[in-house]
């Protein structure tokens, strides 16, 4: 069996992907566009009614999610094999996942669809670029969310349940055993627990998104916003030198050797508002520095930490 694929991909890598693709081996660009609560945007209508990649689907990460009180969440398995029916995807299409922010919400979008067993997944680096480069667009209007490249039924075998727990286990730590890690002075010494929130938000000087809802941050964390990693004119990632360099300049660390496994010898967690932008982070760690160790997303972020936490653990300061 091939080894799954979860890594980014340049437009004109997609292109060629595209180019190969057949019946049988479709290649499914999917718009994963979300918009912060505050940002008067609502990105289903915009799929609909303005542009897209020609063939895409859109997933929304509000529809797909876990029944919980927190924004979000990840979803079941029966609720991600309903997104498959739904959006008309199989098991064996290649997903190329986008956002039209360049890279704020598909990350996300695109570590789910692994997460849940899709061995072929793409993160497009990225829309802007796509556009830039004057590659296909679709403009008119669409009354589906579903792929038109098929009107059958499809269905989506998941993974065995146990192969998914591993999986899960390995690549998500919820707020239990988060909790346990800071209860007993553990994270720190065993992880490097990076949050991808604003300097402002991470040290409880600026207000979170979402009203009435403290900001600071969860001790033994450190913070690296998210937007260090990628390009501030089109959002595409950095070159893995240049993330090098940020780790090195802002947090002291250098993942050029493995000597910072001493320091961390369980691995990377990832956190933010809601499990969204920490994913950017994972993919900076994962697919463009290449490191091979576990990187787990804190899946309720700081909207379930600052909600559950006892207050002597919601701490401010940029420390």
């Amino acid at each position: 069996m091939a080894k799954p694929i979860l890594s980014t991909i340049t437009p004109t890598a997609y292109r060629a992907l595209l180019s190969r693709a057949n019946g049988i081996n479709r290649v499914i660009p999917i718009d994963a566009t979300w918009v912060m609560p505050n940002v008067p945007r609502v990105p289903a209508k915009e799929f609909l009614e303005i542009e897209r990649i020609k063939n895409s689907a859109f997933f929304d990460l509000d529809k797909y999610c876990g029944d919980s009180p927190y924004p979000h969440m990840l979803p079941s398995q029966s609720v991600f094999n309903d997104a498959m029916n739904d959006l008309g995807l199989k098991s064996t299409d290649s997903i190329v996942v986008y956002d039209t922010e360049g890279n704020f919400s598909s990350p996300r979008a695109a570590w789910t669809f692994s997460l849940f067993g899709h061995c072929q997944v793409y993160l497009l680096d990225n829309y802007l670029n796509y556009k830039k480069s004057s590659f296909p667009l679709d403009t008119s209007k669409v009354e589906s969310f579903r792929t038109p490249l098929s009107s059958e039924q499809t269905s989506n075998t998941p993974i065995p349940e146990s192969e998914f727990k591993a999986k899960y286990k390995e690549q998500v730590i919820e707020y239990e055993e988060l909790l346990d890690l800071v209860e007993t002075n553990q994270l720190s010494t065993n992880y490097l627990a990076l949050d991808a929130r604003s300097l402002g938000r991470f040290a409880g000087e600026a207000d979170e998104p979402r009203k009435g809802l403290s900001s600071g941050h969860v001790p033994g964390t450190k913070n690296l916003p998210f937007p260090k990693v990628l390009e501030t004119t089109n959002k595409q990632y950095k070159s893995k030198q240049e993330i090098l360099q940020i780790f090195a300049n802002d947090l002291n660390i250098d993942f050029s050797n493995d000597e910072w496994k001493k320091q961390y010898p369980k691995g990377i967690i990832v956190m933010c508002g809601t499990g969204v932008s920490a994913v950017i982070l994972r993919f900076a760690l994962t697919s463009i520095l290449g490191l091979d160790v576990p990187v787990r997303v804190y899946d309720g972020s700081w909207t379930e930490w600052a909600q559950r936490a006892p207050k002597e653990f919601i701490v401010k300061g940029d420390d």
